[in-house]
């Protein structure tokens, strides 16, 4: 520790750190959109920088009386003086001509390399090389976020990420909360696949200016813009197993600096799959209705926008036969049923003062209501949650712009009405926060950001959350980060626990149940270099988790129980990930990662692997654009190690399982080809049909005490087959 105050000393009174000339600034279109992956670089040379999601950019100088240019792909470049500690706004204006024939060129990830967090940014590019239906298929080309499988009757899916499950992923759209409390487990299937512009993924701890949550990552989704106004974008897709959906987002310009933008998605799958003859369903029937509609408006200073958000999602599975409208209580068969509706009112203001472009004043709010009515073979699950979220946030500067700052309130509201069988749990939790963060930020070569939240919770006391980020680049285009932070939740026992209640398992709550809390800790190294010729990417990772609570969701001691306690006793995971990425020519690119998980946690007085975790994991993906993106190809392939599973030695002889997993490994696989309308794709989700054997225990007997449906660990269904086609209009 000492070592590290020393090289941050050294840094901050360096007199060299003040005699470098800093551009810094921000570059947007003509709708004052700002404008991610624009260059900008000193003129004759090729220093520079590339913009972030926001459009900003940072670099030094090396010769102070250099000019420099802004360049982005179908715009007109634009060269201009460079002027030390002040703030650039650029604008640039679309070349008509450019347009016609563009070649997109860059890589579709990338790390945002002005943030001191490690974030990697998911664009739209390589949201496309896979089917995308929703958020939680985002991630298939992704090395960063895992997917996981629930359970055998549900077909929900959950992330995890350095290891741990998603509920320690705190999840945004646009700095807005988003999946959490009720939606925690289902909700990822709530977010079309379409109406993403792009995934910042987060790694440790997040800013405290977006609430105390973020345990182990963050994701901030943005959406499609309303100020990309005139477009349209119609899809249709369908898979070998029935699935049918149908995407449509139009953006469109108003009058007086206003525009809109309406994003809708249906889907439906009313088949039944049964491929592994246990007569149930392998993914359960759904149709889904969602529909979002926003405006946004565009002052000189003021930039405002508001929008609705209406979502119904139904769901039917368990035994061969039983449909939509069965009733569950009464059914011969064993049923699952959910019917979720979500209406969220949302939105942001921003005031500017274009005079002092460092300073600024924003609101961001959110209302929502969440309504679950579900069964589980006899058991009928009903839960509602209504939410207010509030953060005003304010920006300014200590003296220049090597010193900024960011303070304000946030206000959270949620209130909880649940019933499970004939139990009810009913809970408001009032969370009233004030938050301030420091950013040093004396040249592009080093960052250093460090807040403090403090949060007073009506059920649970006062909530301390600091955290700090630093970044340096320790050689050109090699940056290293370090990160040490706090974080809390409140969790949700029966929702996170969804996989249980396709069960007979009972639910076990020792104890009074405490908030979450944990230390992250860690760092990261990215580089690139040109290796023979070829542009080679390298990022290397670790981060270390250590909680001081936990709830334990303990299915070991007993085979009929769900058993939930606050931890007593050690639980942490450490997380490994090496990743490289390599450019072999203009139209072939390869990236491969390792990851190596370390994840325990007292479990009955005794500290063991935490269960459905692999410990080693391989990813590897490859990928192939011609000119113009005219034909694009996509391969995955990602090996998983053995995992842990709960024990089963209390079950009937014949219903024990073995407690280790076998390795295996998932493949796929996606072709488009690209017209000037849109395009065309075809692709197949595991390849290699790999199944896993009878996922649930004594199937025959959904009834009785043994059904058990939790212990999934691969997927159920096999190889699907898909294909689709996009439709565009651009103005």
């Amino acid at each position: 520790m000492k070592k590290l105050i020393f090289i941050i000393g050294l840094f901050y009174f360096s007199p060299n750190l003040y005699s470098q000339t800093v551009v810094r600034g921000i570059i947007v279109d003509v709708n004052d959109e700002p404008l991610l992956g624009a260059t900008i670089l000193e003129l004759n040379t090729q220093n520079g920088a590339v913009t972030d999601t926001n459009g900003r950019f940072q670099f030094t100088l090396q010769n102070i009386n250099s000019s420099i240019v802004a360049s982005y792909t179908g715009f007109l470049s634009d060269t201009l003086e460079a002027r030390s500690n002040t703030h650039l706004t650029i604008t640039l204006k679309e070349d008509s001509k450019a347009l016609e024939g563009v070649v997109v060129s860059g890589s579709a990830t990338f790390m945002d390399n002005l943030e001191p967090k490690h974030v990697e940014i998911i664009t739209s590019s390589e949201l496309s090389k896979a089917a995308c239906c929703n958020l939680s298929e985002s991630f298939e080309t992704n090395a960063s976020v895992d997917i996981s499988y629930t359970d055998a009757v549900s077909g929900a899916k959950s992330i995890q990420m350095l290891g741990l499950d998603g509920r320690y992923v705190q999840i945004n759209r646009e700095n807005i909360p988003v999946i959490r409390g009720l939606t925690q487990r289902y909700g990822l299937g709530y977010i079309p696949g379409t109406w993403l512009q792009s995934i910042d993924v987060g790694k440790g701890s997040g800013s405290v200016v977006n609430g105390y949550e973020s345990m182990t990552g963050q994701l901030n989704i943005e959406f499609i813009k309303p100020e990309t106004g005139g477009n349209l974008l119609v899809n249709g897709y369908a898979n070998s197993f029935g699935r049918t959906e149908l995407n449509t987002n139009i953006t469109f310009d108003l009058k007086n600096k206003w525009s809109s933008a309406v994003l809708f998605h249906a889907n439906l799958f009313a088949n039944e799959i049964d491929n592994n003859n246990d007569g149930f369903m392998d993914i359960p029937k759904g149709r889904q209705l969602n529909f979002l509609n926003r405006y946004k408006y565009n002052g000189e200073r003021i930039k405002s926008q508001i929008g609705i958000h209406l979502m119904h999602d139904d769901k039917a599975g368990g035994q061969l036969g039983f449909d939509f409208d069965d009733n569950f209580k009464t059914s011969t068969q064993y049923g699952f049923s959910n019917s979720t509706t979500r209406l969220e009112l949302f939105g942001k203001t921003g005031v500017l003062f274009p005079e002092k472009p460092y300073q600024g004043i924003g609101f961001i709010y959110s209302g929502s209501y969440t309504d679950i009515n579900a069964g589980f073979g006899r058991n009928a699950y009903q839960g509602t949650e209504k939410t207010f979220y509030l953060n005003a946030i304010y920006q300014n500067i200590i003296g220049n712009t090597y010193h900024q700052y960011k303070t304000g309130v946030s206000f959270l509201l949620d209130d909880f009405d649940e019933t499970y069988i004939d139990s009810t749990f009913q809970r408001q939790e009032i969370v009233p926060g004030l938050f301030y963060e420091y950013s040093y930020l004396p040249s592009t070569k080093f960052t250093l950001v460090a807040g403090l939240r403090a949060d007073f919770h009506n059920i649970y006391g006062t909530f301390f959350t600091p955290r700090i980020h630093m970044k340096y680049e320790v050689a050109k285009n090699t940056f290293l980060r370090l990160a040490a932070g706090k974080g809390r939740r409140v969790g949700n026992p029966l929702v996170e626990n969804t996989n249980v209640l396709v069960s007979n398992r009972k639910f076990n709550v020792l104890e009074d149940l405490k908030p979450e809390q944990s230390w992250n800790i860690g760092g990261s190294l990215n580089s690139e270099l040109q290796l023979s010729g070829k542009k080679v990417n390298f990022i290397g990772d670790y981060f270390y988790t250590n909680f001081q609570n936990q709830l334990i969701y303990d299915m070991d001691q007993d085979a009929n129980q769900l058993i939930i306690y606050n931890l007593d006793g050690q639980s942490f995971a450490h997380s490994l990930q090496l990743e490289a990425k390599v450019q072999l020519n203009e139209a072939f690119g390869i990236k491969g990662a390792y990851k190596y998980y370390n994840v325990k946690t007292t479990i009955n007085n005794q500290l063991m692997p935490v269960p459905y975790i692999s410990r080693d994991r391989f990813f590897l993906n490859a990928s192939y654009a011609s000119n113009y993106d005219k034909w694009e190809a996509d391969a995955t392939l990602q090996w998983y190690g053995s995992k842990r599973l709960p024990n089963t030695q209390n079950n009937p002889e014949k219903f024990q399982l073995s407690t280790k997993t076998p390795d295996f490994v998932l493949v796929n696989a996606q072709i488009s080809r690209g017209f000037r309308w849109g395009n065309i794709y075809l692709g197949s989700e595991n390849l290699l049909n790999f199944k896993q054997a009878n996922p649930i225990i004594d199937a025959e007997n959904p009834f009785g005490n043994n059904f058990d449906a939790s212990f999934v660990w691969a997927p159920v269904a096999g190889r699907v087959v898909y294909a689709g086609l996009k439709y565009k209009i651009q103005k």
